[in-house]
This record gives C-alpha cells, structure tokens and sequence, in this order.
C-alpha cells in the first residue's frame, strides 16, 4: 500500500501530547502542507497562525474553560476534563485556520481540507494531530481580542477550525467502520 493511504488509515485524534517541541523542519514541513491546500477556484481565502507560544496555548486553554463556565456547558467541561486538563491536550503546536467573514459557503469547506492536509502531514512525520473546532471558545470571552491580538488575527477573519500537532503520549485504536455507508454506483 502507497505511504499517503496508509498515513491516512493509519491517522488517529490524539489527545495526549508529549511535551517535546517540534523541530523548525517539522514545522516547515506542515506549513508547506497547509498551503498546498486545494480550495474552491484557487482562491486561498485561508489565514494560518502556527503557535509554538505554550504562554499563548495556556491563555486560549483558560478563555476556552472560562467561556464554558460562563455559559453553564457543564457537559463540555466534564467531557473536557474526562480527557485532559486542556482542550489542546498539551501539543507543542497549535495550528489556527481563519476565513474571511462571509466568504461564502466553501470557507468552511476550505478550511477542513487544510486541516485534513495538516493531519495527513503530521502522521506521515511520525507526529499526532486532533482537529479542534471548540478552540473558537477561546475568542468568545471578554479575553478573546487580546488573543487575537496576541495571534496578530488578520482583519474581519474569523475562526475556522484548529489543529494541535506534536509527538503523541499515547496510543489509539482506529475508530469503527461502516462499509454500509457506501454505495458504488455503475
């Protein structure tokens, strides 16, 4: 089997890092991957942010668990703290993906196929990855512009979707199949 199928089949969410930082050319490597991403009309409306800052993970880590509380999610922090004590799950990377406000209804689209592209990259490099949609809590709090501005966040983007990379500190089973759910048509 080619190496890209089997990184695909072999691709797990983790979500235990250890704290070992990724080297500069694991680093250029994922970002090479994220803008090689294919987007609707080639129009690359995609922003990246790659945050190495564990200063700056921690207070996203903080405004994210705040915003839950403030909001009574009692479910959301019991599944978070079940898991990890940070929804980043201690990753020396964090890869933000922000779109355009109103870019239309590929944006969203877009942005999961970078993502996807960042997971793949990782895994072929011996490295882990969990996609993390509710990293956008981190920016709904009364602390959410000084993130952003901490990130210099590009003007009128909005959050995406996450991804936090790094050398896994665990290991994982493949999720359950359902080949029911395709259908070749001839």
């Amino acid at each position: 089997m080619n190496t890209t199928i089997q990184a695909i089949l072999n691709r797990r969410s983790i979500r235990n890092f250890a704290a070992t930082p990724l080297k500069q050319e694991e680093i250029d490597a994922l970002v090479a991957a994220a803008l090689a991403s294919p987007t609707a009309m080639n129009r690359q409306l995609w922003a990246f942010r790659f945050i190495t800052s564990q200063t700056l993970i921690a207070a996203m880590n903080d405004a994210a668990l705040c915003h839950f509380r403030e909001t009574g999610d009692q479910a959301t922090l019991v599944r978070i703290a079940a898991r990890h004590e940070s929804i980043f799950y201690g990753a020396p990377l964090l890869v933000v993906i922000a779109m355009p406000a109103g870019a239309g209804r590929y944006a969203p689209i877009d942005a999961g196929i970078a993502a996807q592209n960042l997971a793949i990259a990782a895994q072929s490099l011996g490295l882990g990855s969990c996609i993390i949609g509710m990293a956008s809590a981190s920016f709904a709090g009364a602390g959410g512009q000084t993130i952003l501005n901490q990130m210099d966040w590009p003007e009128g983007y909005e959050f995406a979707i996450s991804i936090a990379i790094g050398h896994p500190a665990m290991t994982k089973e493949a999720h359950e199949i359902h080949p029911e759910k395709v259908r070749q048509i001839r």
